[in-house]
């Protein structure tokens, strides 16, 4: 009984010397691997090799944004200037363009850049990072009332539709609020640039809120927007957001050869040509 019970102590001795060091180990075993921390995970990415081409400038656009033809051309450029191939893919419609592991997917095997990303302040993960901008474009006010010339002349309690979500849109709101109640407009937030400017078209609002090139594009293809002008912000200032790319940003050689490039396009007046020349053109539906 007593050699029972000097090994009962022993063993409650040992597991109280093990304890500390037990409680340490499952923080490694069970630690993520670092890949998993920041960034998503793309579905088989371990089957995805490395490209043998090293010639081509594989580029993405969607031909959703308005402004992908703008894009597109912007991008063989480039791919002129780095004396490369340029091999375009085009995003499939029914791709969220929200959708980051999507995003993340694509740039694993279609593309190296996914051109026309609005270049939000601190408004990607990590795991992206954005060339300098090629475009500057702005979000504008956009009404068919012939009295209106700029948004300090919409009276008060009429309604304004705007993107929601977006900077000019949460710039707009922080101003209304800051208006005494019976000065403030009543701004309602809408899933897109399309629905925004119905509900101007249906009268159900007095202005639109929108990116600026989505309205021209949509006023080209549709009569109905004919008689839609754009307005001054005043007394906003104008919102505007450069436009660039984005890679994976372990590709810190491709990013910089990209900037040296549009930096090069920008000072030559390519860029500026293909702007004034590429219009942009109604967005394919999802």
């Amino acid at each position: 009984m007593r050699v029972i019970k000097a090994v009962f102590h022993a063993s409650l001795l040992l597991l109280a010397a093990l304890i500390p060091l037990l409680a340490g180990a499952p923080a490694f075993a069970q630690q993520e691997p670092e890949f998993y921390n920041d960034q998503p995970y793309a579905p088989n990415e371990w089957m995805i090799g490395r490209r043998m081409d090293q010639s081509e400038f594989r580029y993405c656009v969607d031909t959703r944004d308005s402004a992908w033809q703008e894009d597109g051309a912007i991008a063989d450029a480039i791919a002129q200037a780095l004396l490369l191939q340029p091999q375009r893919y085009v995003i499939p419609s029914e791709m969220v363009a929200e959708d980051l592991t999507k995003i993340y997917a694509i740039l694993l095997e279609k593309c190296d850049i996914i051109m026309g990303f609005k270049l939000i302040p601190s408004g990607y993960p990590g795991w992206l990072t954005a060339t300098r901008a090629y475009k500057e474009i702005g979000y504008s006010f956009i009404t068919p009332r012939s009295d209106v010339k700029t948004l300090a002349d919409l009276p008060p309690l009429r309604a304004i539709a705007a993107t929601g979500g977006t900077t000019a849109h949460i710039r707009l709101v922080s101003y209304n609020l800051s208006l005494p109640i019976e000065k403030r407009w009543l701004v309602y937030p809408f899933g897109n640039d399309q629905l925004a400017l119905n509900a101007v078209l249906t009268k159900t609002a007095d202005m639109a809120l929108v990116w600026e090139s989505s309205f021209l594009a949509l006023q080209k293809e549709d009569p109905a927007y004919r008689d839609f002008h754009i307005i001054a912000p005043a007394p906003l200032p104008s919102t505007l957001l450069g436009v660039g790319g984005v890679i994976l940003k372990q590709n810190t050689f491709l990013r910089s050869a990209v900037d040296q490039a549009i930096t090069a396009l920008s000072n030559d007046g390519t860029i500026k040509a293909i702007l004034a020349t590429k219009k942009p053109a109604a967005p394919s539906k999802p």
